[in-house]
Parts: structure tokens; sequence; C-alpha cells
């Protein structure tokens, strides 16, 4: 699979335009010598003025403008909202505008070096940006590692930093970028002896330079490049490789990238705060924005409680052979942990009454066996009771059983299956890994017999026809357990081990074999559960960890959005495709002595959001024009609700009711983002069945299976177009991998080199024909007979084509390019025609038609409104995810009979983008004639007005429109409408009855 990415997403498109805005209309010099970027002037007052342009989109208390020996500008972005995917095309903008062609990207470590690298590289990131972006410039990128052997005798340059000094600003298809680890900064060993420095970037004594320069700094300083740096917050200003960046290389320009900035301190004695050190913020998406939008996943955590009901657990930490003595360490939720030592023969209940009877009858290397029988391992924690049941075993058996709710969801009911993913985080690599003697270890074994115990009781329940795929994909994990789980931990950098070794590979590199569901000969790549010792962390991401189990302590100090950040990326499918239109929900499980997480999480997330005491007029106006009303008339109305005063300060006392009436106003993680199942369990909701009798036959009419059909005159024109698409230079472009030769020679003097130009290699993986079809129909639902008669007109307008091109490169390159083509041209080209009557379940009924008795708050809404619901309404709850979701529960519609929220993704109606699309509400209307069974489908979208609307959202509304046609030409009247935030409900209705008389 190729992943596919998305181009001018709005929050990340905000922060390119943000930091290119800085330069619009700045005096920006020529360069002078051909390894230089072009002179920024600093003097110049448009540059202040363009800063405090762009800071008034940010919180006034972060509007702080200033120019110092350089131009610094931040941009704050959460983890998960793609910050390296910005700055890689930052970097293409500001060489586009500006001219800039020389830059330094310097991340805090190797782990982020090595994705960083991987990503820029990349052959799909590399066809986005050409292909995808229209940018004619490619970058050169050159990784700075430290040199492996230190030999003595002559030393050379660093080759990467010469290729980066040498590249020419007359070469206008090249961006050369030099990436550095903060480590390869700050080496800076100092021989006693003689004097010298010996740091890589830092000596001058080496046998050969570059343009004149002889230190790698001097060097490097000269071509006055930009700098960006990744992470802030790990390079403070007081910290040695921030200083090097200042005092050494003396960028031009430094933009930090990052979810969290290092903190300075302001003011003297009790006046002294501490504050973010925040140099021209720019752009300020921070946690609470990014979950608030939908931009990165829900948080559900959860806990175990002990068998024993007990806030303790015992861990057998070590053994001491040499002496016969058991470690153990009693952990309890409140009071401070205790160690023991117990030999043989001792009591447990030394440890706790609750061990009462229990001895020590033998200790061998690993593992101690006691007098009822039960033996335990160095690293296993027990419950404190008789039992002495494994805590860890109960997290395994609560993650795989949420990870395997999610896996079904993810496989089962979408059209477009998504691989979902696991993380277990563990105290120790020998807990996982087998040793020398090949015997399993403890953990490794409670995982694989829990993984197969769950497996085949999920085998037994999967009867339904559109579940057997799925029953075929546990069949293959099943057969083969240990291919289902992966481990990578420090220790493995160095094992010569192969299998281990592929194991690393494929969890740091093999991010698209990881979401594939296919290995390259066809079998199932059942791999999706990883095992790290909290080594992947930043640097290390897959947006389809679904799950986190911590079976271990990360240390209290850690941030609670670190513990996080692995799996809180937005999916991708099969396809490569990035879902962004839904909730996604990670599932984190923790042990009884993180029962607070999640509260210690939102308290984080809103700590760093200003807490306003006051609205801005540009905010009064922002939300009135969003509600469609004059500013001074909502000022109004805001002061007789006492929420504001007349300087706009907010009642301190009004303040939740303000917030819950005016949601855009409010500040703060939105409820339902992050949730504590062990506290708020979800709800069950009831269906009600009187309500549902009189919405039966809308159901089952909205639920009959329909299929997309492109009319026959669309083939003449894909015949045409699909020529034009093959025509597009990315479609059947060679991958080519280039090697430099550089020559040394001596004078007699001195040394010098000389590059030119080596071997060039053109990479090919072909598939068969048959399957290259078949690769682009399943993405494109183009037939293969059409297909192939488009690559037949093609070949006869411009020769054959090589069987070399038809490979993954060029499936991946196609489907790119018919997405965007079929947004535009598919449109009044399709029609809906009803398939069989296949009798299944739906989200409301049995395959026989019942109703169901209830169905999961998580189908309905994540918000509750305390009361019982109308009589009209279909269920017992008032659930809802927006506050116009809520208006419209609430609305008390004389003329409805009955309405109801439609569960979440329940009606899959095919549409032109290849995703399925389900409305949001169902309405039966009485006629104006007193006649009943008026019935409306209502989408809403909380979004000003229709042109808001992303190019896909349109495209799948306006197929719903096309279903509904189709469905009432078929005998079934429905009206499909289309609710903006500025409508009422009532109004839409009226609209519709006033059609009808």
């Amino acid at each position: 699979m190729e992943l596919i990415l998305q181009k001018e997403l709005p929050h990340q498109q905000k922060a390119i335009d943000a930091i290119c805005s800085v330069f619009d209309g700045v005096r920006i010099t020529a360069p002078t010598k051909i390894y230089e970027n072009p002179g920024l002037d600093l003097s110049d007052l448009k540059l202040l003025s363009n800063i405090q342009e762009v800071q008034k989109q940010i919180p006034q208390e972060y509007r702080i403008a200033s120019i110092g020996d350089f131009l610094n500008l931040d941009i704050k972005m959460e983890t998960g909202t793609g910050k390296t995917y910005v700055y890689t095309k930052a970097i293409f903008e500001l060489n586009k505008r500006c001219g800039i062609n020389k830059f330094i990207i310097a991340v805090p470590s190797l782990a982020i070096k090595a994705g960083t690298a991987q990503f820029i590289s990349d052959s799909y990131v590399r066809k986005h940006f050409s292909y995808g972006c229209g940018y004619d410039t490619e970058i050169e990128l050159e990784v700075l590692n430290a040199p492996k052997n230190k030999k003595k005798g002559r030393t050379y340059f660093p080759s990467v930093v010469s290729d980066f000094i040498k590249g020419s600003c007359q070469n206008t298809r090249k961006i050369y970028v030099l990436l550095v680890n903060m480590q390869i900064l700050t080496s800076n060993t100092h021989d006693k002896k003689t004097g010298r420095d010996m740091g890589l970037l830092w000596r001058n004594d080496y046998d050969y330079g570059a343009e004149g320069f002889y230190r790698p700094y001097d060097a490097i300083r000269a071509t006055k490049p930009f700098v960006i740096i990744d992470e802030p917050h790990r390079f403070s200003r007081n910290q040695q490789a921030y200083k090097a960046i200042v005092e050494q290389i003396k960028p031009q320009c430094i933009i930090r990238f990052g979810a969290t900035f290092p903190e300075t301190t302001t003011g003297r004695g009790k006046k002294r705060v501490t504050v973010k050190d925040y140099q021209n913020l720019l752009y300020d998406l921070d946690a609470c924005k990014a979950f608030n939008q939908g931009l990165v996943k829900g948080v559900a955590k959860e806990h175990f409680e002990p068998t024993s009901k007990k806030d303790e657990k015992v861990k057998i930490t070590s053994i001491d052979n040499s002496r016969k003595i058991v470690h153990f360490q009693l952990k309890q939720k409140i009071e401070a942990t205790k160690t023991f030592e117990l030999g043989k023969g001792d009591a447990l209940s030394i440890i706790s009454n609750d061990f009462e009877g229990i001895t020590i009858t033998a200790i061998s290397a690993n593992s101690v066996e006691f007098s009822n029988g039960i033996i335990k391992n160095v690293g296993e924690e027990m419950d404190v009771d008789i039992y002495m049941t494994s805590y860890q075993e109960q997290m395994i058996r609560l993650a795989l059983q949420r990870h395997f709710e999610t896996e079904r969801e993810n496989f089962c009911n979408r059209r477009y299956k998504i691989k979902t993913l696991a993380l277990f985080f563990i105290d120790d690599i020998s807990s996982y890994r087998k040793d020398e003697d090949g015997k399993t270890p403890y953990l490794l074994e409670a995982f694989e017999r829990i993984l197969k115990e769950q497996i085949e009781e999920i085998l037994d329940k999967l009867t339904a026809s559109h579940e057997q795929e799925y029953k075929a994909y546990l069949e293959a994990s099943l057969n083969d357990i240990s291919a289902c789980h992966a481990g990578y931990f420090a220790q493995d950098n160095d094992d010569s081990d192969e299998k281990i070794a592929e194991e690393v590979k494929v969890i740091l590199h093999g991010k698209k074999e990881l979401l594939s569901f296919k290995r390259s000969d066809g079998r199932y790549n059942t791999l999706r559960f990883l095992f790290s010792k909290w080594t992947l962390k930043e640097g290390w991401d897959n947006p389809n960890v679904f799950t986190i189990a911590k079976l271990r302590s990360s240390g209290s100090e850690i941030s609670k959005l670190q513990e996080v950040g692995r799996g809180l990326r937005l999916p991708v499918d099969e396809n490569g495709n990035r879902i962004s239109n839904e909730d996604f929900t990670l599932n984190y499980i923790v042990d009884f002595t993180e029962a607070d997480f999640a509260d210690k999480l939102v308290r984080e997330i809103n700590g760093d959001v200003p807490q306003a005491s006051i609205i801005s007029r540009e905010k009064l106006n922002e939300v009135a024009k969003k509600m469609g009303l004059d500013p001074n008339e909502l000022f109004k109305k805001l002061i007789l609700r006492d929420f504001i005063d007349m300087d706009y300060n907010i009642n301190a006392t009004n303040r939740a009711g303000f917030f819950e009436e005016y949601p855009d106003f409010a500040t703060g993680l939105a409820e339902g983002k992050v949730k504590d199942k062990n506290k708020t369990q979800s709800k069950i909701i009831k269906i009600r069945p009187k309500v549902f009798s009189k919405l039966k036959e809308l159901w089952e009419k909205i639920n009959q299976r329909y299929f997309l059909y492109y009319e026959d005159e669309l083939n003449n024109l894909i015949h045409q177009d699909i020529v034009e698409i093959l025509e597009k230079p990315e479609i059947f472009s060679d991958v080519v991998l280039s090697s430099e030769r550089t020559l040394v020679r001596s004078n007699g003097m001195q040394m010098s080199t000389e590059t030119t130009t080596g071997v060039q290699y053109v990479v090919f993986k072909p598939m068969p024909y048959n399957v290259f079809l078949k690769r682009i129909m399943n993405v494109t639902n183009i037939p293969i007979t059409v297909l192939h008669q488009g690559l037949c007109n093609y070949s006869k307008k411009h020769g054959a084509i090589k069987k070399e091109y038809f490979n993954e490169s060029t499936v991946a390159a196609f489907c790119n390019a018919f997405h965007d083509w079929k947004m535009t041209k598919l449109q009044g080209h399709f029609q809906y025609k009803k398939g069989g009557n296949e009798k299944m379940d739906t989200a409301l009924t049995y395959a026989d038609g019942s109703v169901k008795t209830e169905i999961a708050q998580g189908r309905i809404g994540t918000k509750f409104v305390e009361g019982t619901p109308s009589d009209k309404y279909l269920y017992n709850t008032y659930a809802y995810d927006s506050p116009l979701e809520k208006q419209n529960i609430l609305s008390d519609i004389s003329s409805v009979i009955v309405y109801g929220k439609i569960p979440r993704r329940s009606i899959a109606i095919p549409t032109i983008t290849g995703e399925t699309y389900s409305p949001d509400f169902m309405y039966v209307v009485e006629r104006s004639s007193g006649e009943k069974e008026l019935n409306i489908i209502v989408e809403t979208k909380d979004v000003e007005n229709k042109s808001t609307l992303r190019d896909v959202e349109d495209a799948k509304i306006k197929c719903a429109e096309q279903f509904f046609k189709a469905l009432s030409n078929d005998g079934y009247k429905v009206y499909f409408k289309t609710q903006l935030n500025n409508r009422e409900m009532t109004h839409i209705i009226n609209d519709v009855l006033r059609c009808e008389s």
C-alpha cells in the first residue's frame, strides 16, 4: 500500500500561511556567493508589522513580537497533527516565495532523526509535493551522522557537510537540507595534549575543506541558513545545542515547531513567574484545539480493578541466587511502596495478611514456588490474595478485549478496512524475549495463551456473511500466533539475531508494511501487537494504534500527553487514505496506581489553554457572524443575560452557563474527548419500541441495499480522461537512485576532491498485469475492461508501456490522480440502483426486522442532556455530539410525529469518493393537510455556509441527494436536507411542508 497525504488540510495550511505571511513585502537581497541563501533584512519594519498582523489570530497574551540578531518564529502544533509535514511544506513554500534553499533541521534524538529522514526521503512524500502540490523543486537531504570508527591519521572534512555547502543557489530545482541531531551539535571533545577541538563540527584541522572553509561550523554559517528546530522543549536557551545553533551557525531565521515549548522565568522575588518561552508565536494549535476539532483521537482511559478489590499488588522484582533471597515490592495506591526480602520457608503474610498460610517452598534462578503450588516469575505482579492472580494477565486480557472490539468494527463495518494495532509497554525485555535456552518467558506465554483464547471465542460468533473475511483473518492469526506480535527494545540495536532484526526493521521503518493486511506473497499480514520497554516514544508513530496497554510505569514526571502521543494520530484505511471525518478513540489501559490518569491528562490539556476572563471584540464579531447576528445585537444579549459586563469581562459566577449556551466562546477541553471508563462506563441507551414502530418503514427503506452505477455514457468520458491521467508525468515515472563518485587527489601540498556523477539505478518492482488492474479497480471502482481499454488507447497514442511500469508506484500515482479527477468529473454521471433484499442486522433491528432493545452510547453521542426525552424521540436518553445536534434533539416541533438520531455509520450509502456516507437525523412529519408520513432525512454540519465544506464532504452530500432521489423514484418519497449552523430545524421542516402544499 501507499500512504496518501492530503494537501491543504485547514489546520496545516494555516500554519504554513502564517509563516509565509511574515515575509510578504520584506526586503530580501540576492545572494553574493553561490553557496548562500538570499539575505533577509531584519531592520525592515515590514517584518515586525507582518508578525503583529499574523498574531491577531492567536490569544492576546501570546501576542509579543520582537526581532533580535536573527528572526525567531514559533509554530505550536500538538502531537499527531502533522508538524513534520507542515515544516516540510514550509521549506518548499519559502523556497518558492523567497528563494531560500539552504535549511538545517535540528532534532533532539536519533529516533526523531530517523523518522524525519524517512518521511522526507520516502517516494510517496516526494511524489505528493512534486505532483500533488505542484512544486518543481526537490529536496536534496543530507543526514549528518557521527563517524562510527575514529581512525588515526588523516581526517576528512565531513562529506555530508561538504555536499550541503556546495549546493548552488543557481540550481533552482534543488533545495538543500541538512538534518542533524542534538548530540552532533554539542559534540566538542577537547584534546588536552594538542589543545585542539575534536568535535565533528567544531574542529578546524581537516586535511581539506569546502569552499575554502576548514571548520564545518564556519562553512555552515557562511550559507546564511534557515534553521528548523523540532521539539523545541528539548532545545531551551541555556541548552548547549541551542547555544551552538545561535553562536556557531548564526542563522538568519530559526523556526521552532513543537507541541511543547521550553519555559522561562520573568520578574523577581514574589513577582517571579514561570511562562512558556515563546518567541513570535504565529500559530497556536494546542492540545485542546486538536482534541476539540477532531484532529486527533479521543482517549478512553481504563484501569483494571484487582480481583481482591484492594488497591494493592505485589511484584517479584529480583532473586539473589547466591543468598537464595527473593525481593518483593508491595505497591499501594495511597501508601508508599514497600520492599521485602524473603527466603525459603518464609511466610508471605509478612508482606500482607491476605497471604495468610502461604510460604515459599522453592527458589530458582528466575522463579519462586509457593506452598499453594503456584509458581511466579521475576517481574511478575500478582493480586494480594491467596489465589495470587497475575495482575498483568488481567491487564492483557482487558487490552485484548478492547483491541478486538475495535478491530472487528474497523474490519467488518467499513467499505475499506482499517488495520488495527495495539502497543504494550512492559518492564523487562526478559519477560518477552526467549533466552538462549529457548525457554518461553512468562509474559510472552501469557500473552499468546490469552490471545489464542480470545480469537477462538470470537471465531464462534462470526456468522454474518459480511464477517467471513474477518473470520479468515482471525483463522490465519490462530494458525501462527507468534506472527501476530513483535517487539522493539534498545538492546535490539546491537542484537545479531536475524528474526529480531526483521522485527525491528518492520516496527521502526516498515510503517506501510505494518498497515497492510496482506504480504507480498498474498498471505495475511497478522502482525498487529507490538511490545516495547517505553523505547517507542518521541520520533515513532503509527496512525493505526488504537490500544495502548501500559504494563509498566513510565515514571511520574513524563507528560501524560507524551504517553498517549503514540496513539493519537488519525488512522488510515487499507488504501492509505487518512480518515478525518469520524470520531476515533484510543483505548489506554493502566493499572490502579494510575487511576487518576484521565484527570491528570485533562488538567494538562486545559493547563496550556489561556483561561480567558475577557472576550475580545474580534471573537465577538467572529461568533456573531457564525450565528448570523449583528455584533452589537449579540453584545446586548450577553449583557442582558449577565454573561459579560460593559468592558467585555466574563462574569465568573455565570461562566459555566455562558459557555454552555454559547460554546463558541468556551475555552478548555470539550466533554467526552478524554474519558475515564472506570468512572463513566458507556451508557446503554434504550430504543423505544412504540416510537420505532412509527419510524420502522422509513428505517427499512433507507437501509435497503443500493449500488452505485456509473452511467454508460461515462465510459466514453472515462476512456478519454484515463488517457489524460496516464499522460501526467508522475504516473509512469522511474524511481531513480543515484550515486556520486568522489576522487581524492594530492598536489604534494594539500588534499583536494573532485565529485562527479556516478551510477544511476532505476528501481522497479513490477507486478503481473492482471494484479495491476485489480489493484486499481479495488481502489477506484473503474471496471477492469474500461481500465484495460484506457491503457490500450494510451499505448496506441504513445507506444507500448514498459512492463516494468506496472508496479506499486504506478498504482498509487494513478489512484491519487483519479481521486482528484472524480471529485469534479463524476457528478451527474452516476445513479443508484436497488440491490437484493438480503435480510441482515441493522443498528436498530435484527435480521427478522424486530427492533432491538438497546444500542451502545457510542453510536449515538458522547454527551447527555439530563431529563426524560420527549415522547416523540426514538431513545430514552438524549445523547449528542455537537451543539447543533443538541439544539435539534431538544427542539419540540409541533408538526413532527417522531424523530431520532441515526446511529453512527449505520446507513452505508456508497459515494463517488470511495467512502460510504451516513446522515444524522430522521423525521416523520405530519403534512399540512393533516396526513402523516412525510419523511425527512437531515445532515447536520456545524459550519457557517456551504462554501466552507471540504470537497470530499460536499461530494458525499451531493451523492446522498442522488441516493434519496433514487429512493423516491422507487416509490418511497424522502426529503434530504443539509442543515448548516445558521439554520433552525423548524425552518427546514417548514420549508418542506411549504413545498408539499
